[in-house]
């Protein structure tokens, strides 16, 4: 059986071992670490020394802190390097079983998600990685905790690379020590400091070979750039650590401002002259929050910087990636679905004195009295008046074709004209209700009636009501593109 050359307490008791030792352990009391960790922890695991230290290092808080939360080392073989990834994973096993603790290997085939995919390698080897541990939380009671080996090094070489890529405020913020359930214990700890240790200890680990290949961007950052900063700083990773954590505070601080307008302010819709009362930082903050809650992507600062233009506009679409638009409809804000179907087109509704449920829209008609006790139920109501003579001879609902029209004011227009004229963007026009008779076009809600379609006589009209139930998820749906007018 694999052993160590030295137990793990010697390790921590040199001078060096226990300052480290208490480093880490403020780092964890600083971030709030210690509840994630007692909830059990999976550790990505790679052999690697990082990975090798941090487990050592687990192991040996463990002990001090008397805890018995469960560790479970998960090594990912990415399948990019051949025997050596081999050789990499029966080390991984061999040093857990030397320290009694648990381990899991799988295989992933990385340059195949690369390709499917279409990203870089890394992304793809990370994006593998994380899936693989999120499968393995969820399919366990014990563990609910992802911790990884980042270190302060990593940290400063992130910071360096979105610094060239003109990162905002977060990025700058550099790696986080939590995010959600992962933590990153030794992120204040540097990759020398590591390797240090580890080679005083007689402690193994692995090294690999694509480390030192300058093809990937962050090993020419590592191997290139960060060394060129220790002729200017004795501890540079301590520097940047130390400008992260200011930066994170400063961070935190915006978007609790951010947050507050947000609860106050939005709700589907956003009046863009709040926005723009805004300080250009909270701005973007609740700009890039507002995407990210629709579209489950972090926005790239191109797209928070055009918004930030258009904003000083009442009227305007703006794509964003993915399926979703940012419009603004007369100072309106609000988000939409780059496209939805109409399943109704072509369908005809045929509409009897009292209420009429429109199926498959939140759309209900009502002719003759609206029942005011249902305003609890809907949203908005639009009601107009139509000749008793008229109604009588049967009405219909459906929704626009190409070519509508009707005459009204002495004139015939045409509706493409109409909308244009209303400004309602040509995605939301198939979604709007149509009320027809024999001859065509009768009424258009929240728009004049056909001409003759109502009566001289106040007492021969009958109102007609279109009662509408808003969705709460904010897309563009039946109707709302009248709500707006």
């Amino acid at each position: 059986m694999y052993k160590l050359s030295k137990s793990i307490e010697e390790i921590f008791l040199s001078p060096k071992g226990k300052e480290i030792y208490k480093r880490i352990v403020k780092t964890i009391e600083k971030e709030n670490m210690s509840v994630l960790i007692d909830n059990g922890l999976l550790i990505g695991f790679s052999g690697g020394a990082d990975s090798v230290f941090l487990l050592i290092f687990l192991v040996h808080y463990k002990r001090q802190m008397k805890k018995n939360f469960p560790i479970l080392a998960v090594h990912v073989n990415h399948c990019i390097r051949g025997k050596e990834a081999d050789s990499d994973e029966s080390f991984s096993k061999k040093i857990c079983n030397a320290l009694n603790i648990d381990f899991i290997s799988v295989k992933v085939d990385v340059p195949s998600i690369r390709k499917t995919l279409n990203i870089g390698m890394e992304e793809a080897a990370r994006t593998a990685r994380y899936s693989y541990f999120a499968d393995i939380i969820q399919s366990r009671d014990d563990l609910s905790t992802i911790a990884v080996a980042h270190n302060a090094t990593d940290n400063a070489e992130t910071v360096i690379m979105n610094m060239l890529r003109g990162s905002g405020l977060s990025g700058m913020c550099g790696i986080k020590p939590v995010r959600d359930n992962i933590i990153r214990p030794i992120i204040s700890i540097s990759k020398s400091e590591i390797v240090s240790i580890l080679d005083e200890n007689g402690i193994p680990y692995v090294t690999d070979s694509t480390n030192l290949s300058l093809d990937y961007t962050r090993n020419y950052v590592r191997n290139k750039i960060l060394p060129l900063f220790s002729h200017l700083s004795d501890d540079p990773e301590a520097s940047i650590t130390r400008m992260t954590h200011n930066l994170r505070s400063d961070y935190d601080y915006l978007r609790e401002m951010a947050l507050a307008f947000i609860e106050k302010e939005c709700t589907d819709e956003i009046y863009a002259s709040k926005l723009r009362e805004l300080h250009p930082s909270i701005q973007s903050m609740v700009l890039s929050m507002l995407i990210y809650s629709k579209t489950n992507e972090h926005p790239e600062e191109k797209h928070i910087s055009s918004l930030k233009k258009l904003i000083k506009n009442d009227n305007f679409i703006y794509s964003l990636p993915g399926d979703m638009n940012f419009n603004c409809q007369r100072g309106i804000c609000f988000f939409s679905p780059k496209k939805i179907e109409n399943t109704l087109l072509g369908q005809i509704f045929f509409l009897t004195k009292g209420e009429n449920k429109i199926s498959g829209t939140n759309l209900t008609v009502y002719i003759g009295e609206f029942d005011k006790s249902s305003s609890n139920v809907y949203n908005f109501s639009i009601q107009a008046n139509l000749s008793s003579a008229i109604i009588s001879k049967g009405l219909t609902l459906r929704f626009k074709v190409d070519g509508d029209s009707y005459k009204y004011s002495g004139m015939t227009h045409k509706l493409k004209k109409v909308f244009n004229d209303r400004n309602i963007p040509p995605r939301e026009r198939e979604f709007i209700p149509i009320i027809c008779d024999k001859e065509g076009i009768v009424l258009v809600p929240g728009m004049s009636e056909r001409d003759g379609a109502k009566s001289d006589i106040s007492t021969d009209n009958i109102p007609i009501t279109f009662a509408y139930s808003l969705p709460k998820n904010g897309e563009t749906e039946l109707f709302t593109a009248l709500l707006r007018k």
